[in-house]
């Protein structure tokens, strides 16, 4: 099981240094749009040297050149048009670069269980803590896992699976992705489980139970608060699945000292646990 977890664990680190490297080329081959920020810089003279947004006929205006068209360019193709502008008009050389610092047309978008779902404006360089602490950060009831959905260089869907304690307790680097522009990321619900527990415990009555915890009769009598001083060894589960009812019976004590496996439960289970008559 070890060698599995292992196994498991270095295919997905290969797997985000991958995408972090692919984020890398997409990000520099990405489209330029409107609302776009430019970081432009020329290295012989840093009175040209602007931060400009990108105008919704597509254009931004730099000093001496004026009015430069880059709607549907890459960065790379920007700076190609800028260093040719300058070098026959004005200046002899130009070293230029050109860095898109946040794609205000291309936002990525957080749902589910965050506090602010919704559309945030996208840096050249966010990863998915920056965009989960921009959301408002997870919202009271998250799941366990974070999905990032995206489009790839060859048009097809990807998706990147995030164990949210991986993430947010251990702090594994290889886990808080750089993302990519029109980027969505996906923090489901925990989809609880309701079993009815009965009989001689505590609270009887319905226990909501976390799906992902791969809930128990053992956790829930605990959740039940426990049994009473009355109760027998003995406890039932009744479970229909298809209209098919299922009888369960096990002896949870034996399941509490380790001596035999717990029962693992599935929504709408009805647990009884009866007194004991001895």
């Amino acid at each position: 099981m070890k060698k599995q977890v292992i196994s498991v664990l270095f295919a997905f680190g290969m797997l985000a240094s991958i995408a972090q490297a692919q984020d890398v080329s997409t990000a520099s081959a990405t489209r330029i749009g409107s609302r776009d920020v430019l970081d432009i810089k020329v290295v012989q003279d840093e009175k040209l040297n602007s931060r400009v947004t990108v105008s919704d006929e597509g254009q931004i205006t730099l000093p001496l050149i004026g009015k430069v068209d880059v709607s549907g360019l890459t960065a790379r193709e920007v700076e190609a048009r800028i260093k040719a502008t300058l070098e026959s008009h004005y200046i002899t050389r130009a070293d230029v670069s050109v860095q898109v610092t946040e794609f205000g047309n291309k936002p990525i978008s957080v749902v589910g269980a965050v506090t602010h779902p919704g559309s945030i404006g996208t840096t050249g360089n966010m990863t998915l803590i920056q965009a989960l602490t921009q959301a408002g950060g997870l919202a009271p009831g998250y799941g366990r896992t974070i999905y990032v959905l995206r489009t790839g260089q060859n048009g097809l869907s990807e998706q990147l699976t995030i164990d949210v304690e991986d993430l947010m307790v251990t702090g594994n680097p290889d886990v808080n992705i750089p993302l990519a522009p029109n980027d969505v990321i996906n923090v489901p619900m925990e989809v609880p489980i309701t079993v009815y527990i009965m009989g001689e415990v505590v609270h009887p009555g319905p226990v909501s139970l976390k799906r992902s915890q791969n809930p128990t009769l053992l956790q829930a009598i605990a959740a039940a608060g426990g049994q009473t001083d009355r109760a027998s060894r003995i406890a039932t589960i009744k479970r229909t699945v298809n209209g098919v009812t299922k009888v369960i019976r096990a002896n949870y004590r034996k399941l509490a000292e380790g001596n035999e496996p717990d029962i693992p439960l599935m929504d709408g289970d009805t647990i009884w646990l009866r007194e004991s008559f001895l």
